[in-house]
């Protein structure tokens, strides 16, 4: 019987099954995030924002420390301990009934949340080597986004809801998920830390000022993930007449394209090259986008629900492009020995 491209073996499987298991739980819950804090917990539209974008400071900020720390004490194990945090804070959220406990909680599963893709490209790079590491990382992205399309349909059912119960219920599903990933992730072999003379030298992404350049611009491209999981639904429930379950569908739809394309998406960004010009090309779509939701600002019924289902769909094949490119690029400029940093 002749295998799947890029289907994982070996190892590689309870990396896979992790991922899975992970994506459900995070894929439902982030569908409801916004709604549930505005609705539930009681926060305004400029509370939830400015505590995500303290969160999100707070992440950047401690994610070079972290990846610092998986280059050596082994990004398995640091991978176990984030996707723990994960799970921690998502019940945490239940209680956080004040805006400060709402970002507190957040900087805590952003910067969890945020690191653990990283770390997961160390795991990945010292378990392959040449362009099977890109066709894993590939492989890998489809299944957490199949993962995330379980949890964002569950998650539509739970907006159709709109009930407090079922958004609790929910994120105990996510703190069950990461749990089992972590346990899973238990059966991945361990890949070493750096060796102790290497370890006690300095970072290495401080002095690479076109790494850091690199970066920056990334991280620009990246609000693309901000701006569909958080944007987007405080838009959907506050400037449309969308029925609020039409915040699953858009994830489910987002997800489901990232299963059927990021694998022929990437084959173009295996070297440096083919990536640098993916992420220049993915900005139209990032861009297009934006301007279709802007788009259905106050309108209702089928016409806005199409709207947003065809902005979905161009926001996807910016996304698919820039996630190919952030592979290609921190695989190809990355010394072997600072995957994490």
């Amino acid at each position: 019987m002749t295998k799947a491209p890029g289907l994982p073996d070996g190892p590689m499987r309870s990396l896979y099954a992790a991922t899975l298991v992970l994506a459900v739980g995070r894929g439902g819950w982030y569908s409801c995030l916004a709604v549930f804090a505005t609705r539930s917990l009681g926060l305004t539209s400029a509370q939830f924002g400015v505590c995500l974008t303290a969160a999100g400071v707070v992440a950047l900020v401690a994610g070079g420390f972290i990846g610092f720390a998986a280059d050596r004490i082994g990004p398995r194990r640091t991978l176990i301990g984030l996707v723990l945090v994960q799970g921690v804070a998502s019940v945490a959220y239940a209680v956080a009934r004040q805006p400060w406990a709402f970002a507190l909680v957040s900087c805590f599963a952003l910067t969890a949340e945020r690191t653990v893709p990283a770390v997961r490209i160390a795991l990945v790079a010292g378990l392959t080597s040449g362009e099977t590491r890109l066709r894993r990382l590939s492989s890998l992205r489809v299944a957490g986004s199949g993962g995330t399309a379980v949890g964002a349909a569950l998650g539509a059912g739970v907006l159709y809801l709109d009930r407090e119960p079922a958004y609790v219920a929910l994120l105990g599903l996510y703190g069950v998920a990461a749990v089992a990933s972590a346990a899973t992730l238990r059966g991945v072999p361990s890949v070493p830390g750096l060796t102790e003379e290497a370890a006690g030298r300095r970072a290495l992404v401080v002095r690479d000022r076109p790494f850091l350049l690199i970066t920056l611009l990334s991280g620009v491209l990246a609000l693309n993930w901000g701006m569909l999981g958080s944007g987007v639904p405080l838009w959907i429930a506050a400037r449309t007449g969308a029925p609020v379950w039409t915040i699953g569908l858009i994830m489910v739809l987002n997800t489901v394209a990232i299963v059927l394309f990021q694998g022929r998406a990437s084959r173009g960004s295996a070297t440096v090259a083919g990536a640098a010009r993916a992420a220049a090309w993915c900005s139209v779509p990032l861009a297009l986008s934006c301007v279709l939701f802007a788009a259905t600002h106050h309108r209702s019924g089928p016409a806005a629900v199409a709207l947003l289902l065809a902005a979905t769909v161009v926001h996807a094949v910016g996304e698919l492009l820039f996630v190919a490119s952030s592979w290609g690029l921190a695989v190809g400029l990355t010394p072997q020995e600072a995957h994490g940093e």
